[in-house]
């Protein structure tokens, strides 16, 4: 067992969508999960979360949905992760950030 850390687990866009029951998109999207890990298991990780955040790719920058469900523990399979963040201290925010004009 892990002790419980606050990460954002960043997931393929394939594997997002079954977890949503969303429709494959044109476009694909990128997808984070910030949460608690509560346990590592063989095939992926316990995440203590509510919410999955969707940044779909838009004309201009992107836009964020945040897909909600009533369950406070999630399976994570390690073939859906593409990376995971771990955040030292106060949670932060996720997410992407417009870059500056120049």
């Amino acid at each position: 067992m892990m002790d419980s850390r606050e990460v954002a687990v960043w997931l393929h866009d394939d594997h997002a969508r079954l977890i949503v029951g969303a429709a494959p998109a044109n476009k694909p999207s990128r997808w984070a999960i910030q949460g608690a890990i509560v346990e590592e298991v063989g095939v992926g990780l316990w995440l203590r979360t509510d919410t999955i955040q969707e940044f779909r790719p838009i004309a201009i920058g992107v836009k964020q949905v945040n897909w909600q469900f009533a369950s406070t523990q999630l399976l994570i399979r390690w073939d859906a992760v593409i990376t995971i963040q771990v955040f030292e201290g106060s949670g932060k925010e996720i997410g992407f950030k417009p870059a500056a004009p120049e």
